[in-house]
This record gives C-alpha cells, sequence and structure tokens, in this order.
C-alpha cells in the first residue's frame, strides 16, 4: 500500500509519567495495489526525548487504526498512554 502526504502539523504531548513526545499529524491517503483509496487517515509520527519513532494512525471518525508494519517492538503500553493522551487533549 502506498501513502501520500496532504497536510501537516507539529504538537507537544506530555504524559502523566512526565515523559515528552513531539509529533507531526499529517493526513495519509492509503491506497491499494491499482491505486485505488482505500482510506484517508491522520498519521501521528511521534518521536520520544530519546529518537524513538511510533507511527500511529486514527480515521476521520476517532477510531484508532493499526497498521500491521508499524510499531514493532514497542511496548503496548507506551503506544495505549500516547493514545488517551491524544484523545483526551
Amino acid at each position: 500500500m502506498e501513502m501520500d502526504v496532504r497536510t501537516e502539523e507539529i504538537k507537544e504531548i506530555i504524559l502523566s509519567d512526565n515523559n515528552r513526545f513531539t509529533y507531526t499529524i499529517k493526513q495519509v491517503e492509503i491506497k491499494n495495489i491499482l491505486g485505488a483509496a482505500v482510506a484517508v487517515l491522520d498519521e501521528y509520527f511521534i518521536t520520544d526525548t530519546a529518537g524513538a519513532n511510533y507511527k500511529l494512525y486514527k480515521t476521520k471518525d476517532g477510531n484508532w487504526y493499526d497498521l500491521p508494519e508499524a510499531n514493532t517492538g514497542i511496548p503496548k503500553s507506551i503506544l495505549l498512554a500516547l493514545k488517551l493522551k491524544i484523545d483526551n487533549q
């Protein structure tokens, strides 16, 4: 699947344990192998203070969408905390 970047915003987030993250929101269009758009998602490209990167995807309806190839090896607890904090901003 191919993704095309549409827009971008830069923001900061601080979790309850005082870990700081910066993130960029990009609107991406996911296309199937034939080039037809199958979804438009907000991509949250998140970086922590140590330089680790995470990618989270959210639909326009506010639902989180997990891509199988994104965030391999990253603890689910970190991803869940980021999603909850973003939802509550």
